[in-house]
């Protein structure tokens, strides 16, 4: 009985403190509201958030465009970067690229390099050059391609293996037969007739048929991805063909990689004349590539061109012919 009052005594002065305390709605309000100038720190970091956000996955877009397009030896085109990375953001180029850059050296061990454009050869190019006004420009083509940034010690196959599509051995053989047709053509002094091609193939068994694909359409898969240029054009009512090096041979290949690959070929057997002959060689083609970015500043003058350009070619196409007559 005495605790039963006891138990009653408490729960009263328990409902009299619970009078005393003030409603949530009846209590004084503690909380300061935010002023102005802190919601518009809060709203500015919120934006600064979603803007980094937006920047770093046009970075990661633009680097899986890079890998993606170098897969398919596609070039990278400036056009196809601000319509699928970019998109309204065209003012970010410089810093998106130079982030994706970073990012492909880094992770990837590769770097975009520019493209050079194609060289004007014919006297149609030429004019059509002059009148688009490209002629007096730097020779940037806004394209791109991936290359290795290891050391050369690492650049072997066991490291950086052909692709495995449509099959490794296919594409080993496919790096071969453009290295050879670069190379030729390198070796030629920068352009050669397709007469000569046609004859150096036919000494490789590779006039008619390749383990790739037949000879045309070899010839015309390394001229759409950039190997090999064709340059067509009507002289006094014949067409003369002939074949120079593409923008990515020059870039992928280039001087350095034909010297590699002749010195390879020959193997024990390169002796100092054919050092000799190597030399030859890449100084006409150091020859031919000054003759026709000459003519890129004086193109103004077209007949002045042609008759400066007249027998420095003929030398050079006569030491060309002399060369490969010293390799038969």
């Amino acid at each position: 009985m005495a605790r039963a009052k006891w138990l009653i005594s408490v729960q009263q002065a328990q409902d009299d403190d619970d009078e005393d305390i003030p409603s949530t709605s009846q209590r004084p309000r503690t909380q300061r509201r935010a002023s102005p100038a802190e919601e518009d720190d809060v709203d500015a970091t919120q934006v600064t958030q979603t803007d980094n956000d937006s920047f770093q996955q046009m970075v990661k877009s633009l680097v899986r465009l890079a890998i993606s397009s170098e897969y398919t030896r596609h070039p990278i085109r400036r056009a196809d970067i601000t319509t699928k990375v970019l998109s309204t953001q065209g003012r970010q180029f410089k810093n998106v690229f130079d982030a994706a850059q970073l990012a492909l050296r880094q992770t990837f061990g590769m770097e975009m390099v520019e493209l050079p454009a194609k060289e004007k050869v014919t006297m149609i190019q030429k004019r059509q050059a002059q009148k688009s006004g490209s002629g007096a420009a730097s020779g940037a083509s806004k394209s791109w391609i991936l290359r290795s940034t290891l050391p050369e010690k690492f650049r072997i196959p066991e490291i950086l293996p052909p692709p495995k599509v449509p099959t490794q051995e296919l594409e080993a053989a496919y790096v071969g037969l453009y290295s050879f047709v670069v190379g030729v053509i390198m070796l030629g002094g920068g352009r050669l007739p397709e007469a000569k091609l046609e004859r150096y193939l036919k000494r490789t068994n590779a006039d008619q048929s390749t383990p790739v694909d037949s000879k045309d359409k070899l010839l015309a898969r390394m001229e759409k991805e950039g190997y090999i240029q064709r340059a067509r054009e009507m002289n006094a009512g014949e067409e003369t063909v002939e074949y120079l090096v593409g923008p990515r041979g020059k870039m992928e290949i280039g001087e350095a990689g034909t010297a590699g690959f002749v010195k390879m070929v020959y193997g024990e057997n390169f002796d100092e004349d054919a050092g000799k002959r190597l030399e030859r060689s890449m100084k006409m083609v150091a020859a031919n590539r000054a003759l026709i970015e000459g003519g890129k500043k004086d193109g103004e003058d077209g007949e002045s061109t042609r008759k400066a350009r007249g027998r420095p070619r003929k030398e050079a196409a006569d030491q060309a012919e002399e060369e490969s007559s010293e390799g038969e």
